[in-house]
């Protein structure tokens, strides 16, 4: 995912601004340490086999078994005690209860809201989740989800000056979506802050902080109307910033289903190109440069996560290795021979297109000579698996994904994708389930001399 540059600097200046306003004196610390990795990729798409099939290793779990939060590592370590872990398992239980049955919850139970910051930090959580509630009900597909299974991975925790105890963990999640279900979906390396309060027998959340696309959205919205301050009509703007992005929702959702209509009536001409791309090979290597539960990096290549996000940095590397070469001629250049932006034409540097968002748009939609042949014009429910989609918001785009299956229906007709992508890292994912509702496909035709 890319946002502006300056996002997570910001971020961090606001909340330390509503923390003032409401006397609390904190410190933010995010120590960042690897989850055991063990990989697990669902063996129907492992075969090549659509994801309508069921996955041979279907869960043999009692329906309890597959709603449940667990906790990777111990709690102890960092001394977090039982009564902080209950109150974290227990938000992010309620959490994953509300998008199962998309029907909203209340996660503000789990929140100080006597204290002017936490009752923000649970009104700001609070709308994100109604939000994304709100736009997966929208959708065409069945969103519910038959299961889940929500990992937790503590990388530090600190007291703070006041007593409070800041806790750091990131989540990984396996879900299971009800119009495909049989399908693993993972999401892994989505980072969290939890500052908590205990008074006497009870924890209570003051702040909490996610880094995933439906709650920044939220947040950052947030900072923008309230400027940063702890806002006495905070629930009137979260209501207001909910309101209008599900009536922007409703709008770019509208037009998807008339676009998957028209694809149906009709197949988009073959596009002809000089040399083939190789999707089993880029689908492979987005494969394996994605993990169920917890965030790997392919060391040979930048890594942007701290700069806006590295989602067009993996997909770059996904199409290289299908096949598209890297190209230094012309004004349009896609290319990474080291970190350092360098637009000259040569083997050095790295062109804004290869990790930036709407930068890879313009080269692939631009580009006329040697190097990558693409369509950005085509319908956009005529993808293959391989191609790319970006997601945007209000005109912005800021995240791109690259198709790992498609997901048709009883007449053959493309109901979703599967997608794989970094920044949030996900595998097997339904295009569809983003908070983000705006889509574009980026067809992938080849490559020319």
């Amino acid at each position: 995912m890319n946002r502006r540059p300056d996002t997570r600097q910001t971020r961090r200046k606001n909340r330390k601004r509503r923390q003032a306003a409401a006397l609390v004196a904190l410190m933010a610390v995010f120590i960042v340490a690897g989850s055991a990795a063990v990989r697990h990729v669902t063996s129907a798409l492992a075969a090549g086999r659509s994801a309508e099939v069921p996955v041979e290793e279907a869960a043999t779990d009692s329906s309890e078994d597959k709603k449940k939060v667990v906790v990777r590592n111990s709690r102890t370590a960092y001394g977090i005690d039982s009564g902080e872990e209950d109150t974290i398992r227990d938000y992010l239980d309620t959490w994953f209860g509300a998008l199962a049955d998309l029907s909203e919850q209340d996660v503000t139970q789990y929140f100080d809201l006597s204290d002017s910051q936490g009752a923000v930090s649970a009104a700001i959580d609070q709308t994100a989740l109604s939000f994304l509630v709100g736009v997966r009900s929208l959708q065409d597909n069945d969103l519910r989800l038959t299961g889940y299974s929500c990992g937790v991975t503590y990388t530090g925790a600190q007291t703070l000056e006041n007593g409070d105890l800041e806790v750091t963990l990131e989540e990984d999640h396996a879900v299971r979506f009800s119009f495909i279900d049989g399908v693993d979906s993972y999401s892994s390396g989505i980072e969290h802050s939890f500052v908590i309060r205990r008074d006497g027998n009870n924890c209570r959340i003051i702040e909490h902080q996610k880094e995933e696309d439906g709650y920044l959205l939220i947040e950052e919205r947030y900072d923008e109307k309230s400027q940063g301050a702890v806002h006495a009509q905070s629930s009137q703007i979260l209501d207001q910033i909910k309101s209008e992005l599900l009536d922007q929702a409703r709008q770019d959702i509208d037009a998807l289903s008339q676009a998957k209509s028209q694809a149906a009536a009709g197949s988009e001409p073959a596009a002809l190109c000089g040399h083939d791309y190789d999707r089993t090979a880029a689908v492979a290597y987005a494969m394996d440069w994605v993990d169920p539960l917890s965030v790997i990096r392919n060391d040979a290549w930048g890594r942007y996560d701290e700069y806006g996000g590295n989602c067009n940095n993996y997909i770059s590397q996904c199409l290289y290795a299908g096949g598209i070469p890297m190209d230094t001629e012309g004004e349009e250049q896609w290319k990474w021979y080291g970190d350092s932006v360098n637009t000259r034409q040569t083997a050095s540097g790295r062109s804004g297109s290869w990790a930036g968002v709407e930068e890879f748009y313009d080269y692939a939609e631009g580009n006329t000579g040697y190097g990558l042949a693409a369509d950005t014009t085509a319908n956009l429910y005529t993808g293959q698996a391989g191609d790319i989609l970006q997601y945007g918001v209000d005109g912005v785009w800021n995240h791109s994904v690259i198709i790992t299956d498609v997901v048709k229906g009883a007449d053959g007709s493309v109901k979703d994708y599967l997608i794989n992508s970094n920044t949030t890292d996900r595998i097997n994912y339904p295009a569809s389930a983003y908070a983000y509702s705006d889509l574009r496909l980026i067809r992938i035709l080849g490559w020319n001399d």
